[in-house]
């Protein structure tokens, strides 16, 4: 087992039926396949909390103001950051996590108008003001989503409001306008192809962004090996 000298953190992003779920699978048997110690992981849902949580907000039989469904993701996401996120960094793990932070800022500040500034500044607080590495933003349109969702059955809260994940859609694109830190790609690709590009993206903004360190998805530069 390939083992980093420390953890990283990549986080996807997108709106419902964009395909991230299927995404951060893919991504996670491509990492166990080169032998990296990686970890696959979800918000809300990867904790005992969590489990509730997503329960409650996704089909949402209670009702729910938008600053207590907000504060719910907020309470997993600190239950899951103490349960999962900051042990697996501790032991130098990959973490892919389907949804952090950002989808908060997309889905509660765009979609529900919540205050973005009071989003951002819980969400540092209950990440430990810790940031993902890498995000990947699966881009798609929202009507080709919404009619994957269809197909599905069974859709979310989120997935019958077709206008307001209109709303999150363009969150998503205001949020990622002018970062660096995003690798955007689009959903309308095949899985296989999708998780190629993004295993090859990824390893390429390594390389760009964090120089000599060469520790991506493919060739590993054994100094930053254990």
């Amino acid at each position: 087992m390939e083992k980093l000298t420390r953890g990283i953190l990549i986080a996807l992003e997108g709106i419902d039926g964009s395909g991230k779920s299927t995404l951060a699978n893919n991504l996670y048997t491509a990492l166990q396949e080169k032998n990296f110690d990686a970890i696959l992981t979800k918000e809300p849902g990867a904790t005992a909390l969590g489990k509730k949580v997503r329960e409650i907000v996704h089909h949402q039989d209670i009702p729910l103001c938008t600053p207590a469904e907000y504060l719910l993701f907020a309470a997993d996401r600190a239950q899951h950051f103490a349960e999962v996120i900051i042990p697996s960094l501790a032991q130098k793990k990959i973490i892919i996590s389907d949804r952090m932070g950002d989808s908060s800022l997309a889905y509660q500040g765009y979609g529900n108008k919540l205050d973005h500034t009071m989003i951002h500044t819980i969400n540092r607080w209950t990440m430990s003001n810790i940031t993902p590495d890498i995000t990947i933003f699966v881009r798609i349109p929202v009507e080709i989503a919404l009619q994957r969702a269809k197909n599905r059955g069974n859709l979310s809260a989120y997935e019958k409001r077709e206008a307001f994940l209109h709303d999150v859609a363009h969150g998503f694109e205001e949020l990622y306008k002018n970062r660096n830190d995003v690798i955007i790609v689009n959903g309308i690709e095949s899985p296989e192809s999708l998780t190629n590009h993004v295993c090859t993206a990824i390893e390429q903004w390594i390389q760009k962004t964090l120089p000599p360190h060469n520790y991506g998805l493919g060739t590993i530069n054994k100094q930053l090996l254990k």
